[in-house]
């Protein structure tokens, strides 16, 4: 995590050491795994390259069995490829996605996501489905995807559950207006909250 860290802020290990003051034998050690940083070192080197340490719940998948096309991998959520990866130009061995050749994807065009959505939901298994099928794009695209109906269905439930309304209380962004409201002495939320008027 170190590693990956500092390499994508393109820094030397050195470097690295000198913003997080420490020593650059320590960074190469803990590259190695040949010790372990507690936690508040980690989360001081990453923030030295500009990185943090974020939880994020993991996808399970279940693998479906058909008889046309074989197994196909169905999550029990969806979730995001960071920018710009879920944008990012991919390719896929043609024994993967059963397609005549080594295809490159550009996910950044409309129609090239959908084409490839639409051969990842079927044939990739789900390390590649997490590694490059983002959620919210998913979502847009979902209406256009031309899927089998037995993935369109067994993916359905994600997508519902993904898009349904929420009966909780509205969410505050950031944090930003309950501090502001918490400044100047107004109580938040509000006691009756105002519905958005519809013009």
């Amino acid at each position: 995590m170190i590693e990956v860290a500092r390499r994508a802020a393109g820094l030397s290990q050195r470097r690295l050491a000198e913003i997080a003051r420490t020593q650059q034998s320590s960074v190469s050690e803990y590259e190695s795994r040949r010790k372990s940083p507690t936690l508040e070192v980690v989360e001081r080197l990453l923030d030295a390259a500009d990185a943090e340490l974020a939880v994020m719940p993991m996808v399970f998948f279940e693998l479906r069995e058909n008889p046309e096309f074989g197994t196909f991998s169905v999550p029990d959520r969806l979730w995001s490829v960071p920018l710009p990866k879920c944008f990012a130009r991919v390719q896929v061995l043609k024994y993967i996605f059963h397609t005549e050749d080594d295809e490159i994807w550009d996910l950044s065009d409309e129609a090239q996501r959908i084409a490839y959505y639409e051969l990842a939901l079927v044939h990739a298994p789900g390390q590649i489905l997490e590694d490059s099928v983002d959620g919210v794009l998913l979502i847009q695209a979902w209406p256009k995807l031309n899927l089998p109906d037995i993935v369109r269905g067994a993916w359905q439930p994600v997508i519902d559950a993904a898009t349904a309304s929420q009966d909780k209380p509205p969410r505050d962004p950031g944090g930003i207006s309950g501090r502001i409201a918490d400044e100047i002495g107004l109580p938040w939320p509000p006691s009756k909250p105002r519905k958005r008027r519809r013009r």
